[in-house]
């Protein structure tokens, strides 16, 4: 295995390589909400957020990314990087960043995937909530104090999370991802309420670190919805706070993981859920199943007749003559 590298920085270094480290920095900036007015959380500074960003030969991204998460006001805060053994100078650009702010951190060595790089950076996390803020994910100003305000608020909530979001390669917003929670059973039975009533998009999601010390960290077979798993797994045990803000940006669009592999995604969000549907002797199983069925095979049968009826029925009413003048 290759020696794992870390450094710790210190505040030193030309302002003027920061420019060139984070082009496009106004890409940070939200669009679509002004930013957030502090005055409504006044949070006491006693929780500390780790931010952890898993990136593998992105430098470019990845500077933006530390930048953005530089520029929250929040004094408690820690940036943790695990890169995957990049070969496109992206330790060269940690090397520099890591001596301007000393709340990042990081490591280079080569890692199993995704979850697994997550893993290591829950294990050099210190704070006490985590946040997993991908390469080209950014913040929204002010948001630590808001998820700080929510935690300190009421101990026994073990999530909060905001809507997110979603932003093409050329920077417009193509749509926003509206946070909400119902409860765990709406997790599990994500195909009727993923997107609707229930949605903790990962970006901008927050969880206690002693809700991964109680079920663990990332499952490694994950490769596409780890964060989902981490919910069902997390919501058994704690309570979820939604913000009714925009907390995060998250790059959808050609050349991410989300948009180029969506189907597999959605299989192995299926074979996650299928883990807690219980035992094949229970009712909730096939109340379930039967549920899973009805939404992907019975109710699309349902649609095309119901649109091939409106369809015939509206070709025989613009078909029909009209009566004339003559005929009444």
């Amino acid at each position: 295995m290759p020696k794992r590298s870390r450094c710790i920085g210190r505040s030193v270094g030309d302002p003027d390589d920061r420019a060139k480290l984070a082009p496009h920095s106004d890409l940070l900036l939200p669009v679509s909400v002004k930013p957030i007015p502090l005055v409504e959380y006044r949070p006491l500074m006693e929780v500390k957020i780790s931010v952890i960003t898993a990136t593998l030969n992105r430098k470019e991204l990845l500077a933006r990314c530390i930048e953005g998460v530089a520029r929250q006001t929040y004094p408690q805060k820690e940036h943790v990087i695990v890169d995957g053994g990049s070969a496109d100078g992206t330790v060269e650009v940690l090397e520099s960043l890591s001596a301007r702010y000393p709340h990042l951190k990081w490591i280079s060595e080569k890692d199993r995937g995704i979850s697994d790089a997550l893993n290591k950076g829950l294990a050099l996390a210190t704070g006490d909530v985590i946040g997993v803020n991908g390469d080209d994910d950014c913040y929204q100003p002010g948001v630590f104090e808001m998820v700080a305000a929510e935690f300190e608020r009421d101990p026994t909530v073990g999530v909060v999370a905001g809507s997110c979001d979603h932003v093409r390669n050329d920077g417009t917003i193509a749509f926003t991802s509206k946070a909400g929670f119902t409860d765990r059973h709406g997790l599990i039975e994500y195909w009727k309420h993923w997107g609707t009533s229930v949605f903790l998009p990962a970006p901008s999601t927050f969880f206690r670190k002693k809700a991964v010390d109680l079920v663990g960290g990332f499952e490694e077979a994950d490769r596409y919805a780890m964060d989902y798993h981490h919910w069902i797994k997390i919501t058994a045990h704690f309570k979820v706070r939604i913000i009714d803000r925009v907390l995060a940006r998250f790059r959808y669009d050609e050349g991410t993981v989300t948009f180029s592999n969506s189907k597999a995604q959605m299989a192995e969000t299926y074979a996650i859920s299928r883990k807690y549907w219980g035992s094949r002797l229970s009712s909730s199983y096939y109340r379930l199943a039967f549920s899973y069925f009805d939404f992907h095979k019975v109710k699309p049968w349902r649609e095309r007749i119901r649109n091939s009826f409106k369809y015939r029925l509206g070709r025989v009413l613009h078909l029909s003559p009209t009566p004339s003048k003559s005929d009444k």
